[in-house]
């Protein structure tokens, strides 16, 4: 009998949870309670679910990738080289309604005292400084703790957007394109692994 690794949940694969609507929303309005750093929160979880970033490339992006000189949210994000996995230059459309509302309101809270310099980091640690990789995976892992969804990480929300563009019958090229993959089995790997949606899948078979 195989060995099941230690710390993981029974029935998983081991990967990053995908997440259900309702555990989205749980998240996103525990974190908008939280007080002091609220809206850092929300704005991480946005962009990580809005967008499928990494947490490099959440802790990377600046100020000035996302608005412009008059402290508006930009059409277009591009994320440089050393943001990126595999350091390529990506470019994101901030285009989702949704996701420019909860930017919009980060930008009139705090575009006065970060628009001084173009190297000021969107999402600051405590100390006012840049996060690390490493910090902001942390970060986001404590909110889905916080929430009580298990199995959840820096990358559920990255999973979650691929996996929902791809129930909606958007073409993996175009998925591709939108995660940063330079394959396509890369993303169909992302798509066809996980259970909870093959679960799902099986569970409208009738007979």
């Amino acid at each position: 009998m195989a060995k099941r690794r230690r710390g993981r949940p029974a029935g998983t694969s081991g990967r990053a949870a995908v997440l259900s609507p309702s555990q989205i929303k749980l998240v996103l309005r525990l974190a908008a309670a939280r007080g002091r750093h609220a809206d850092r929160a929300e704005v991480a979880l946005a962009l990580s679910l809005g967008l499928g970033l990494r947490a490099k490339e959440l802790a990377g992006v600046k100020w000035t990738d996302v608005y412009d000189s008059n402290g508006r949210v930009r059409a277009v994000m591009h994320l440089k080289a050393a943001y990126t996995k595999g350091g390529r230059v990506r470019d994101v459309f901030l285009s989702s309604p949704a996701l420019r509302r909860v930017l919009a309101r980060y930008g009139e809270a705090h575009w006065v005292m970060a628009s001084g310099t173009s190297s000021a980091a969107l999402l600051p640690s405590q100390k006012g400084g840049p996060m690390t990789a490493y910090s902001m995976a942390r970060f986001i892992k404590g909110l889905y703790r916080e929430a009580g969804i298990i199995g959840a990480s820096s990358h559920s929300g990255r999973r979650t957007l691929i996996t929902r563009l791809a129930e909606r019958g958007v073409d993996l090229k175009a998925i591709a394109q939108i995660a940063g993959h330079t394959s396509i089995r890369t993303t169909a790997m992302y798509v066809e692994a996980n259970p909870t949606r093959l679960a799902r899948i099986l569970q409208d078979v009738t007979f």
